[in-house]
């Protein structure tokens, strides 16, 4: 009976999103990083990038997995890593080695500051059986049939790759050159654009439409970093959310919160920090958008 029990609870857990709603939680990590679990309205699960990983601490291990097994889900339909910074792709070793993945996305950037870590990432990907694609700008992601996901950036050429080493770093190319994602269920759009600088920003801001920049959700930019106020004026979303830690000494930006929050508060824009208040979870009518989080916060 105990077991049984058990069952019907996973079982209830996993089809938590499959009401028709959206969910998407940023989860909180000890170390500073981005790991964001997408469940679609039909009950698929996707990461969108996995957290860091150290000697004391793995992101796949320690916060995704535990979370995952917590609601129930025991595969994963897809892992899109936004661009191959440790703090991104982190913890994807451990969900590839200990969960089914069918799909692993990234952008195929395989130029200056590209890294043989990462590259094994990538390829692990492929020898644990997930479908490799590799997305640029104009390409559509299949997360599910109630949602629109769009790739707006990099171009398949890529931003500033044959630029002079001296004016850009290999962390600014790979930063630049992140996997932008536009994701749209119904009346709500949601952006996640990985680490994008300026550049990258930029890029959007002039190929799409004013219409289509309008956001419910905006995932800050650069974890709050490097939000430029043209795209936060553009998109005006409902909830502006920043994956980072509360303080970073010796940073010129000591809060990207504190930055964030001076920026979209005067849009009318409520912010959430993952430092602040923990776990973020977001849901999605089609309609109607909403925020939960584990504490109160600042």
């Amino acid at each position: 009976m105990k077991h049984l029990i058990t069952l019907f609870l996973l079982i209830t857990a996993s089809l938590h999103a499959a009401d028709g709603k959206l969910i998407i939680t940023y989860l909180n990590m000890p170390e500073h990083g981005l790991a964001v679990v997408v469940q679609t309205p039909s009950g698929k699960t996707w990461m969108i990038d996995t957290g860091h990983q150290s000697d004391k601490y793995d992101a796949g291990r320690d916060t995704i997995e535990p979370f995952l097994k917590a609601r129930g889900i025991t595969q994963l339909d897809g892992i899109a890593i936004s661009h191959p910074h440790g703090d991104h792709y982190g913890g994807a070793l451990w969900l590839l080695d200990h969960m089914p993945v069918k799909t692993f996305v990234d952008t195929g950037y395989a130029a200056r500051g590209f890294s043989l870590a990462y590259n094994r990432v990538r390829q692990h990907a492929q020898e644990r059986g997930a479908q490799y694609i590799a997305a640029t700008e104009g390409d559509k992601l299949d997360f599910d049939p109630a949602l629109i996901v769009e790739v707006l950036s990099p171009p398949k050429a890529m931003h500033n790759t044959d630029t002079d080493p001296a004016k850009i770093s290999e962390h600014g190319l790979l930063n630049t050159n992140s996997l932008f994602l536009r994701m749209q269920h119904g009346q709500n759009v949601i952006f996640f654009p990985g680490d994008a600088y300026g550049t990258g920003q930029r890029y959007v801001l002039e190929k799409t439409s004013a219409e289509r920049l309008k956001a419910a959700v905006v995932t800050a930019p650069h974890h709050g970093f490097n939000t430029h106020s043209e795209f936060a004026a553009a998109t005006k979303p409902k909830f502006a959310i920043a994956s980072c830690l509360d303080f970073y000494a010796g940073s010129e930006v000591p809060s990207p919160g504190e930055k964030l929050t001076k920026q979209f508060e005067p849009l009318g824009t409520q912010v959430f920090v993952t430092a602040w208040h923990g776990n973020i979870e977001i849901t999605s009518d089609g309609v109607d958008v909403t925020a939960k989080t584990e504490r109160k916060g600042k």
